[in-house]
C-alpha cells in the first residue's frame, strides 16, 4: 500500500513595508523518484557509474595467469621459494590500485543512486546533496585521477623492454591507455559533481 503525505507550508515574504503570505502544498510519495536522473547531478552520477563499470571491465580483461619458473640451486636441488611455481593471477603494476579505486567508486555510486531513486521526496523537488556526498566526490576525484595517471604512465613504461622489444600487444596497449583515459575523465566528472554539490549546499548568496 502506498501512502501519500501532503503538507501545507506558509511563507511570509517581506519587501520593504509590504508583507506577502504564500501557501505551498507539497505532496510526498514513497517510491521511485525519477526526477533526480533528469537533473545535471543525476546525469553526472549515471555517467560516472557507466565509466566506472567500463574501467573495471577493461583492466579486468588484462588479468593474466602465469606459472612462475622454479628457481633451483647450482646443485640442482630446489631452492627456497620454489613453491611459488603454482599459477598466480597477475596484473601490471598499478592495476590492482586501479581496480580497488574503481570498486570503491562503484559501491559508493550504487548506494547514492539507490538512495536518491527511492528517496521520499516531493513530486516537484529533487533531494539535495549532503556533506558526506560532497566529500566523497572530492576524494574519489583525486583517487581516480591518480589511478588514470598511474595506468597511463605504467603502460608506457612496460610497453617495451631495455632491448626495445614489445612486452605487450597493440591491443593490450590500447586497452590499458583507454582505461587510463576513462579514469581521468571520470575524475573530472567527480570534480564537476563536487562543485555542483558544494554550490547546492552553500545555497544562494545573500545580496
Amino acid at each position: 500500500m502506498v501512502t501519500t503525505t501532503t503538507k501545507t507550508l506558509n511563507y511570509s515574504i517581506i519587501r520593504g513595508n509590504h508583507t506577502n503570505s504564500v501557501n505551498a502544498t507539497i505532496t510526498s510519495t514513497p517510491g521511485f523518484n525519477i526526477n533526480y536522473f533528469g537533473k545535471i547531478p543525476g546525469i553526472l552520477k549515471v555517467l560516472e557509474l557507466i565509466l566506472t563499470v567500463i574501467g573495471i571491465g577493461l583492466v579486468g580483461s588484462m588479468r593474466d595467469e602465469r606459472q612462475l619458473q622454479v628457481v633451483t640451486s647450482p646443485a640442482g636441488a630446489p631452492a627456497a621459494g620454489s613453491y611459488y611455481s603454482y599459477r598466480r593471477e597477475m596484473f601490471m603494476s598499478g592495476e590492482v590500485y586501479y581496480l580497488c579505486v574503481h570498486s570503491i567508486a562503484l559501491a559508493m555510486l550504487l548506494v547514492i543512486l539507490m538512495a536518491y531513486a527511492f528517496h521520499t521526496v516531493s513530486s516537484m523537488l529533487t533531494p539535495k546533496g549532503t556533506q558526506v556526498e560532497n566529500i566523497m566526490n572530492m576524494v574519489l576525484a583525486i583517487l581516480l585521477l591518480i589511478a588514470g595517471i598511474v595506468e597511463i604512465v605504467q603502460t608506457e613504461n612496460f610497453k617495451r623492454d631495455d632491448a626495445n622489444r614489445d612486452l605487450m600487444t597493440s591491443n593490450e596497449y590500447g586497452v590499458r591507455i583507454a582505461a587510463g583515459v576513462i579514469a581521468l575523465i571520470n575524475g573530472i566528472l567527480f570534480i564537476i559533481s563536487f562543485v555542483l554539490s558544494k554550490k547546492e549546499l552553500d545555497g544562494p548568496k545573500a545580496v
